[in-house]
């Protein structure tokens, strides 16, 4: 039982430290940041977003081969079981999208589609919670847990707001928390380095 509880610890420790090169951070604030200029009208950033999609591993590898493999080499751990952490994704974001429907069914006005890109802010701010929340059980780290408060609390705080057009709001609050979580990544990413410089590799004179 023991062996296995230091087996979890070891792997925590491991991608907690992989999770500190802010390449994370970087990647939510790139994507937030074309979603919210998809909203200006211009539609010239849309093709972007499934960008990211298809080449997301390979942004991911070649960012990690070129700056953070070489300061703390490169573990394999186990992979989790991809259909529990399917089920648990998939049962989440249900959870929320039926939280977020019914709480403004519910609410003085009724249902409309004003109202849920109004109160659309609070919806992403809740899915991520889910994300930061598996994140703080992969990897231990607590800076997550401010992550969760930054885009609740920046969700509500948006929705309150009153904008004309509306989708202004959920525009603004796209472009808020991806500038908080680019300067987020660039401060960890900076911090990472100089905490863990480029391990020299010996020449062979």
């Amino acid at each position: 039982m023991s062996d296995k509880i230091d087996l979890k610890r070891m792997e925590q420790k491991a991608n907690r430290l992989l999770s500190q090169d802010g390449l994370m951070e970087m990647l939510l604030g790139a994507i937030f940041f074309a979603s919210s200029a998809s909203f200006s009208g211009s539609g010239s950033f849309v093709p972007f977003l499934p960008l990211y999609i298809i080449f997301m591993r390979k942004i991911v590898e070649a960012f990690r081969t070129r700056y953070t493999y070489p300061r703390i080499g490169y573990v394999k751990v186990p992979d989790e079981e991809s259909s529990d952490v399917g089920k648990g994704i998939l049962v989440f974001v249900g959870a929320v999208m039926l939280v977020f429907v019914l709480g403004i069914y519910f609410g003085p006005g009724g249902i409309t589609f004003e109202r849920m890109i109004k109160w659309l802010p609070v919806g992403i701010g809740l899915f991520l919670t889910g994300a930061f929340k598996y994140n703080i059980e992969k990897t231990g780290d607590r800076l997550n847990l401010l992550y969760i408060v930054v885009t609740v609390l920046g969700g509500v705080g948006f929705a309150l707001m009153e904008f004309n057009p509306v989708k202004e709001g959920l525009q603004m609050y796209l472009l808020f928390i991806s500038i908080f979580f680019i300067l987020a990544g660039v401060t960890r990413f900076i911090s990472f380095t100089r905490k863990h410089p480029a391990l020299e590799v010996p020449s062979n004179e």
